[in-house]
């Protein structure tokens, strides 16, 4: 290594195409990936991006209605964890977002329910910000930090 080269921490980007395409691949690119996985000495850190009720077209789905919304944006994280050989159990942070606190009694019905579903003990930490989202037609985004051991099959 000459005195220039920097070592780096090995960091590939997360996709499942099934669930999301690419930012980059929109009409109007946009300059991130879905997700980023770092790994460490013993673990895999994986950063989800700000993640919405977007299908594999790009396009927004379920326009107003935060329910719905809200599920489609579950389930676009848990593909992007599963494609990692994640799930929620290894998820120790999310940051959501909603274009309206209003929204945030049901919001938090919907993702009580999931959390639920995944039986997850202990939930998350978290935190929810009321912000404009990058469309007006979406009504939360949320994005997430999970942590897999490094020996475990993607």
């Amino acid at each position: 290594m000459s005195g220039t080269e920097k070592t780096r921490i090995k960091k590939t980007p997360i996709e499942d195409k099934d669930v999301l395409c690419e930012a980059y691949d929109y009409a109007k690119k946009v300059s991130f990936v879905r997700g980023m996985r770092v790994e460490l000495d013993n673990c895999v850190m994986l950063f989800i991006s700000g993640t919405a009720s977007v299908n594999e077209e790009g396009e927004s789905v379920h326009p107003g209605d935060i329910n719905d919304q809200t599920r489609r944006t579950f389930n676009n994280i848990t593909g992007l964890l599963n494609s990692e050989g994640a799930d929620w159990h290894d998820m120790v942070r999310t940051t959501c977002y909603l274009a309206d606190f209003r929204y945030y009694d049901e919001f938090n019905e919907v993702r009580n329910v999931f959390y639920a579903e995944q039986k997850l003990d202990p939930l998350p930490a978290s935190t929810c910000i009321e912000a404009r989202i990058c469309r007006p037609e979406l009504l939360v985004e949320i994005e997430a930090i999970a942590m897999i051991p490094k020996d475990r099959p993607q």
